[in-house]
């Protein structure tokens, strides 16, 4: 029951930081150089199907992006084996106008 709980308050902030995203102040154009930030964070979920990684992270600033928790795509899922819920890590994630991808976690 208590998963079940942590699970739903988690969800429910993930939305919360979805809607409440700062929109870019332009879309990426074709061969524009991607934006990139490093962020540091703790691992709130897993989904190592999927390729995806829930974070609480600290403000991202060269992307424009408040502290939040959100789950992002990660490049090579396999870097998500050694991951674990509540582990703190450092990233680089890229926006390429349309998603947010983490390339580097550890």
């Amino acid at each position: 029951m208590r998963k079940l709980l942590v699970f739903a308050v988690v969800a429910a902030f993930a939305a919360f930081a979805w809607v409440s995203l700062p929109r870019p102040d332009r879309e990426q154009t074709p061969g524009a150089p991607l934006q990139t930030a490093t962020g540091r964070g703790t691992v709130v979920g897993i989904d190592r199907e999927q390729g995806v990684v829930t974070i609480s992270h600290e403000p991202l600033r060269e992307l424009n992006m408040m502290a939040m928790t959100m789950g992002y795509l990660v490049k090579d899922k396999t870097r998500l084996a050694s991951l674990q819920p509540m582990q703190r890590v450092e990233f680089q994630i890229v926006y390429d106008g349309i998603n947010y991808v983490i390339t580097e976690i550890k």
